[in-house]
């Protein structure tokens, strides 16, 4: 670039706030591109799994200087991403993702030859753990049926089961799969790993065995609680089927911190139907948000939230210094962090 500045285009919002522009700004040679949004513009609640048309939804208002401010990006930190992307941004050469999926850049037509991908893993794993961990107590210690009979002044007792002993299953070691391992061997559970690059001789300090994909049954038969925490990729869409379901055990807990692709929500609400699992617990849905029409709101054993499991009063903090630490590794030609496998992803 011979002395140009390097353009770093903001398209997560949050990081437009001042006290972040003047850390950028502090960087010599970075040049801090806000791609603008409408005032009040709803972005927050729109899921990004799927690339959107230029402008958004909420940038109607700012659509030329959104398309200035991809023009001139040479990085870009984002959650959600244009159709077409490279189309919009022809001299992108390094997206940070503001979160850990990243299918929607595969999508949207970043290429692999061109492009370095990192994405956020491992900035919430820490709070999304401790949701894991959370949602199975309340099953396991039968929390919503205490609620339920104080609600209705029943002094009925709840006992519930020992987490001590329990075998649980984590359908991909990544950041978050690691922290929820780390967190329920804590609790003396003994903890399996389902990971693509599992194979002879191959062993992970976050799990006292490891199974590759086409070993997934095996483990689930297993399983007093499965995690979900892959990434989206062609090869983990409904991962989670009618069979996977069936292999597991009729006492076991279905967690998924993922994507709501990785689960096929109609055989779910089946096997809750028929009760051969005792218990789902889901954050991600496919599509987001979850249809009102969906059994899934009012099935019993099934535990929703609206994509939430990360704790956010100190994410944005976190998150722009993980963006920050990796944006100077990337000034000095260092090695960064969250380089992503693109073949893996399905980029092309």
């Amino acid at each position: 670039m011979s002395g140009e500045k390097l353009g770093v285009c903001l398209g997560f919002p949050p990081f437009h706030a001042e006290p972040f522009l003047d850390r950028l700004r502090s960087l010599p040679g970075v040049k801090p591109i806000l791609l603008p949004i409408d005032p009040g513009g709803d972005w927050a609640t729109i899921s990004p799994a799927e690339p959107f048309a230029e402008p958004p939804p909420w940038g109607l208002s700012v659509a030329e200087e959104r398309r200035t401010a991809l023009a001139s990006a040479h990085v870009i930190v984002t959650l959600h991403v244009p159709e077409n992307l490279l189309e919009w941004a022809p001299g992108l050469r390094w997206i940070q993702g503001a979160g850990a999926g990243m299918e929607q850049f595969a999508t949207a037509g970043a290429r692999r030859h061109n492009v370095l991908v990192t994405n956020a893993s491992g900035v919430s794993s820490a709070s999304m753990a401790e949701w894991v961990v959370g949602r199975l107590l309340q099953v396991w210690k039968r929390f919503r049926e205490a609620d339920d009979y104080q609600r209705t002044h029943v002094f009925e007792r709840s006992y519930g089961a020992s987490v001590k002993g329990k075998t649980v299953g984590i359908v991909g070691l990544g950041a978050i799969g690691c922290a929820v391992s780390d967190r329920m061997r804590a609790f003396g559970c003994r903890i399996l790993g389902l990971k693509r690059t599992a194979g002879p001789g191959i062993t992970s300090p976050y799990a006292d065995s490891l199974f590759a994909p086409h070993q997934l049954h095996e483990m689930l038969g297993q399983c007093d609680a499965v995690v979900v925490a892959a990434p989206a990729a062609p090869e983990t869409h409904h991962l989670i089927d009618k069979a996977a379901l069936d292999a597991m055990p009729q006492h076991a807990i279905l967690v998924n911190v993922a994507r709501g692709s990785l689960v096929d929500e109609f055989a779910l609400a089946e096997a809750m139907r028929s009760k051969s699992i005792q218990a789902a617990v889901l954050d991600v849905f496919d599509p987001e948000p979850l249809d009102a029409a969906s059994p899934l709101w009012d099935l019993p054993g099934v535990y929703l939230s609206a994509h939430s499991s990360v704790s956010v009063d100190c994410y944005m903090e976190d998150l722009f210094e993980f963006f920050f630490e990796n944006l100077q590794s990337y000034l000095k030609n260092e090695p960064l962090q969250n380089v992503l496998d693109l073949d893996a992803l399905g980029f092309e």
